[in-house]
């Protein structure tokens, strides 16, 4: 019994980072950005935004980054 439970805890680690890995994705390749939907923003202030908010980095740093602070447990704001 307790191989089975030590066996399905090592397998959480690899689909939690699966299931995060083909969320982000899946976000990444929607059309549009999360700036879109609001009132028209000038552009200076979505480089900010998208600077404050990693935004303007390449995707796979943008994962790490979304990584470590999930493993710090912030989960940004909601």
């Amino acid at each position: 019994m307790t191989r089975f439970i030590i066996r399905r805890i090592l397998w959480l680690v690899p689909v939690l980072l699966f299931v995060s890995l083909i969320t982000f994705t899946l976000m990444h390749i929607t059309p549009g950005g999360p700036w879109d939907q609001e009132k028209p923003v000038a552009a200076q202030v979505v480089a900010n935004l998208n600077a404050k908010y990693s935004l303007d980095k390449p995707a796979w740093q943008q994962y790490l980054i979304y990584m470590g602070n999930v493993l710090h447990g912030d989960l940004g704001p909601s």
